[in-house]
């Protein structure tokens, strides 16, 4: 019950207010306050609602848990003792070289302002990774070790962003000192413009950016906000999340920003062509922006929540790239041929995409020079180039540049990011109350892909497992997609080592997220897969 302590001023009254009726408006408040469930206004709660601001981007950084307990050891068989150069221990080391041209493009603004880096193809960073790669070759005692130059594409357009920021507007109605505020993980896709003067424009949640979604949603005008939430890494989403973002434009969007919801605060590089100025977010900031409309709707005020996006981006043609190329001569069937690929160049500090590919690849190059096994056939190692640059494909270049090989290959083996470690979400949550990933004791699962469904092939990933341990997925594939692509025309099977982990094209892409025991796995299996293959008649090969 309410009581109002009794006082020589209300016990005597207030002309026209009778004796009671402060108890009666105490009262009347009190219900007001729990009808509205003590709902607090902006300016008691703080800039910005009182929500945590997100933490600012960090290069170089783990987005994920990495705790104590590593991956569990690799599986050495008793006969592979001896081949330390397939051991962990060594190949990381080269993956930390590779990363390490990252990391420089990175300190020397190689690209605009420095928020894009990378090993990236037609600039020094891709340049001087190949050529290291080419050095190994000769270390390892391959006297055919050679940089092959080739040209971009006459009709070729590489678009690159210099700088750009994702600005949330500061309004006093979000509460006192709501100032602006710099999503950091902000990521502009290919080939979004914006004029010099940049955007701004209203923000609208649109959800998943599905027809029955935006039947309800005006988003004339306005930076539609789209939610991602990748099924393993973001090539899965491009069918659905492009076509979304197309059909906001068409609707009248004047831009759009994915919320991608991947570990950490990353930026994701992926997505192209939405037919506008777009945009992605990293799961961190996504939970900010996704609070703070919340609870501009709760108050009234989401009509007064704008971003402000500016960008600056230029497109290159004529550019110079280079492969890496190291032959192996074959013994009595040195005729025919088995390429191995790893593409060198990579956005960001690229340790899974693919630094951990060339590293394995260097090893078994070092591993087929050292005369513990002479090969039947030619093997030919590809440090290629062009991966992600357009009008630079590094197998399709080999392919033309080297038409003895390419006429004799019987396989071409691609090997394209294997060795990150496992993420899944943690029981943890970060102070904003995101959801936080944490790794576990073994690798990211690997696709197996066959092209041509040879079942000898793809008996042989059923024994790695068995020999090995590697976390090969349990079914067969007969994907070629990545570098498999540029073979395609040699008409040969095409084999696939890929994994599909959520830090795919981010820069959480970094070295602490890579299994030293996982690069030993993989390097030993594919030894072993290439021995396999090159003691076995043409007919198993590609029946």
């Amino acid at each position: 019950m309410l009581r109002l302590q009794q006082t020589p001023e209300n016990r005597s009254g207030r002309p026209g207010l009778p004796a009671r009726w402060p108890v009666v408006l105490v009262a009347l408040v009190g219900a007001s306050l729990s009808a509205a469930g003590l709902a607090q206004t902006p300016a008691a709660e703080g800039a910005w609602f009182g929500v945590p601001l997100p933490p600012v981007f960090e290069p170089h950084v783990a987005p994920a848990i990495i705790g104590d307990r590593g991956p569990s050891p690799a599986t050495v068989p008793p006969d592979e003792g001896e081949y330390s150069e397939l051991t962990g221990a060594p190949i990381r080391a080269d993956l930390t070289a590779i990363v390490g041209f990252s990391k420089a493009s990175r300190s020397r603004h190689e690209i605009g302002a420095g928020q894009l880096w990378g090993r990236i193809t037609g600039f020094p960073s891709s340049r001087d990774t190949i050529a290291w790669a080419v050095e190994q070759f000769r270390a390892a005692g391959i006297q055919d070790a050679t940089l092959q130059p080739f040209e971009q594409d006459e009709d070729a357009e590489f678009w690159l962003p210099l700088s750009w920021e994702i600005r949330l507007v500061g309004d006093a109605a979000f509460g006192p000192n709501s100032g602006d505020v710099v999503l950091s993980t902000a990521m502009p896709l290919s080939p979004s413009e914006l004029p010099a003067a940049g955007l701004t424009a209203p923000l609208v949640d649109v959800g998943t950016a599905s027809t029955a979604e935006l039947v309800h949603i005006d988003v004339r005008g306005k930076v539609a906000v789209q939610h991602v939430t990748p099924q393993a890494h973001t090539v899965f989403e491009r069918a659905s999340t492009v076509p979304r973002a197309r059909a906001l434009f068409e609707r009248g969007a004047v831009g759009v920003i994915n919320v991608v919801d991947q570990p950490g605060n990353e930026r994701a590089r992926d997505f192209s062509n939405c037919g506008g100025p777009c945009f992605n977010l990293g799961g961190r900031d996504g939970v900010f922006l996704d609070a703070v409309m919340d609870r501009a709707a709760e108050a009234g005020v989401i009509d007064r929540l704008q971003a402000k996006l500016t960008l600056d981006a230029t497109r290159r043609s004529g550019l110079s790239a280079h492969n890496g190329v190291a032959i192996v001569p074959g013994s009595d069937l040195g005729d025919e041929a088995i390429i191995i690929n790893a593409h060198a160049d990579a956005w960001f500090d690229g340790a899974g995409d693919n630094a951990d590919g060339l590293a394995v690849l260097i090893a078994l190059a070092k591993h087929f020079a050292g005369g513990a096994y002479q090969p039947s056939r030619t093997l030919a190692f590809v440090a290629s180039a062009g991966h992600h640059s357009p009008g630079m494909n590094g197998p399709r270049n080999f392919v033309a540049m080297n038409p003895e090989i390419a006429r004799s290959a019987v396989l071409a083996l691609n090997i394209e990011h294997v060795a990150q470690r496992n993420l899944s979400p943690a029981r943890s949550l970060s102070e904003d109350g995101y959801r936080e990933f944490i790794a576990d004791a073994t690798e990211a699962p690997i696709v197996a892909g066959v092209s041509n469904a040879s079942p000898f092939l793809d008996g042989l990933f059923t024994r790695g497992v068995e020999r090995y341990g590697t976390n090969f997925v349990s079914g067969p594939s007969t994907m070629a997609s990545g570098e498999g692509g540029g073979y395609r025309s040699l008409g040969v099977a095409i084999v696939t080592a890929m994994q599909a982990p959520p830090l795919y094209h981010t820069s959480g892409e970094v070295l602490e997220v890579i299994s030293t025991p996982g690069l030993e796995r993989i390097a030993r299996f594919l030894a072993f897969f290439i021995k396999q293959v090159d003691q076995a008649p043409i007919g198993q090969i590609n029946p």
